[in-house]
């Protein structure tokens, strides 16, 4: 049995393939199984490719995240570039400011040196007048001193004049007295040479 069924399909698969309907059957069957095999074999090449591009993707993606960061470190970096440039800005008119504050101070300095100048003159004027006018008041002073001593010889020998003539005056004065005594001697040894 088991014989004459597998002769029976033998037979009847020849008549199918024998057969109009057959042959499309079978030529769709292979057409089919070649369409399975190529669409296998591009399944496995697109899961290769997706694979592949899978990879490209997380390298792109890690290289757009250290791009970020990149550009994260340089907007940190700008800013702080900004911020130092404007405290270097705001040093610079700092030091404008400064310039100008001493450059005023300098010029008050000047003024005040030339004042100072004018006036140190001045004095050294007066110092020379004061010294021209020391020196003649020195010479007058000189002859004062020499006037003086002669002022005070002249009044010691005044002063010895004087003593001269009371000791004269004294002697005149002792004089007179002998004189009247004997005046008065005289009268009274007339008187008696009367009597």
């Amino acid at each position: 049995m088991a014989a004459d069924s597998e002769s029976g399909s033998g037979t009847k698969q020849a008549s199918d393939a024998h057969s109009p309907m057959g042959a499309i059957k079978w030529g769709l069957i292979a057409i089919l199984a070649v369409l399975s095999i190529y669409g296998l074999q591009a399944k496995t090449a697109a899961e290769s490719q997706l694979a592949a591009v899978r990879g490209e993707v997380d390298s792109l993606r890690k290289q757009v995240d250290d791009a970020a960061d990149a550009r994260k470190a340089s907007q940190d970096e700008i800013a702080r570039l900004k911020t130092a440039q404007a405290d270097a800005l705001r040093q610079v008119e700092e030091g404008k400011a400064d310039v100008s504050t001493a450059m005023g101070k300098v010029s008050e300095l000047d003024a005040k040196s030339e004042a100072l100048g004018k006036q140190v003159k001045d004095l050294q004027a007066k110092l020379a007048a004061a010294e021209a006018s020391a020196a003649g008041l020195k010479s007058k002073l000189a002859a004062a001193e020499a006037q003086t001593s002669k002022s005070n010889a002249a009044l010691d020998a005044a002063n010895k004049a004087n003593a001269n003539l009371e000791k004269a005056k004294v002697a005149a004065e002792q004089a007179r007295a002998t004189i009247e005594k004997g005046r008065t001697d005289a009268e009274g040894a007339v008187a008696s040479l009367k009597k």
